[in-house]
C-alpha cells in the first residue's frame, strides 16, 4: 500500500471515527447534562476522561487485549450489553434525579460532575459503554489489517480517536452549558428528565445495531 491509499484510508478512519463520537450516545447525553449542571470549565475533566479513556480502549483491543470480548459466542456480548444498559439506566436516574437549586447540590451528588463527570470515571465508563464496544468492533474489523504490525495501527487509531472524540463531544458539552443558563427550577428539572429519556432512547439504535 502506497503513501496515498494510507493517506485516504487514514482520513477515513478519521471522518469515521468523528461521526462516530458527534453522534448521540451515553456520551454526549452526559456531556449536555454536566454543562447545563455545572458549566462548561467543570464539564472538561469529563470530556477529557471520554477521549482517554476511549482511545486506551480501542489500543488495547487492536493490540488483542479484550478482543476475546468482540470475537466472543452471543452469550458473553449480550451480557455485556445488558451489563452496560443497566448502568446507563442507573446514569438517567441519577440525572432525572439530580438537584437543581445550587443549595440542595451536595459536593459528591451527580450534579457536581464528581460521580459521572469525573476523569477517571468517564475514562472506565468507556469499557461499559456499548456504543464504544460497537464502535471498537466495528473500526479494527473495517480498518485493522492483521497482516501488519499492530502496534503502529493502535497508536493511530487510539491517538485519532483522542481528538475525535475530544471534537465530538466539545459541541455537546457546550451546548448544555449554553442552555444551563436559561433553566432555574423546575425548567432545570424538566431538562433533567428529558436529557435522562433521551439517554436511554439514544441506546436504542445502538442495540438494534448489535443485534
Amino acid at each position: 500500500m502506497n503513501n496515498w491509499d494510507n493517506m485516504l484510508e487514514l482520513a477515513g478512519f478519521a471522518t469515521f471515527a468523528l461521526a462516530s463520537s458527534i453522534t448521540p450516545g451515553p456520551n454526549n447525553m452526559m456531556m449536555t447534562t454536566l454543562g447545563a449542571s455545572v458549566g462548561f470549565r467543570r464539564g472538561l475533566p469529563a470530556l477529557l476522561g471520554i477521549a482517554f479513556g476511549f482511545a486506551v480502549m480501542i489500543f488495547l483491543i487492536s493490540l488483542g487485549i479484550g478482543r476475546v470480548i468482540i470475537d466472543a459466542g452471543s452469550t458473553l456480548t449480550a451480557a455485556m450489553r445488558l451489563g452496560g444498559l443497566l448502568i446507563i439506566a442507573w446514569m438517567a436516574w441519577q440525572i432525572a434525579a439530580a438537584p437543581v437549586e445550587p443549595s440542595e447540590v451536595e459536593e459528591d451528588s451527580p450534579a457536581t460532575g464528581q460521580r459521572f463527570g469525573a476523569f477517571f470515571g468517564a475514562a472506565a465508563f468507556q469499557w461499559v459503554n456499548p456504543k464504544a464496544w460497537i464502535i471498537c468492533a466495528s473500526a479494527i474489523t473495517a480498518y485493522l489489517d492483521q497482516t501488519q504490525n499492530l502496534l503502529p495501527q493502535a497508536v493511530a487509531f487510539a491517538s485519532t480517536f483522542v481528538f475525535a472524540s475530544f471534537a465530538g463531544c466539545l459541541p455537546w458539552l457546550a451546548a448544555g452549558t449554553l442552555v444551563g443558563r436559561f433553566l432555574r427550577g423546575n425548567r432545570a428539572r424538566l431538562f433533567n428528565v428529558v436529557m435522562a429519556a433521551l439517554l436511554v432512547v439514544s441506546m436504542i439504535p445502538v442495540m438494534l445495531r448489535a443485534s
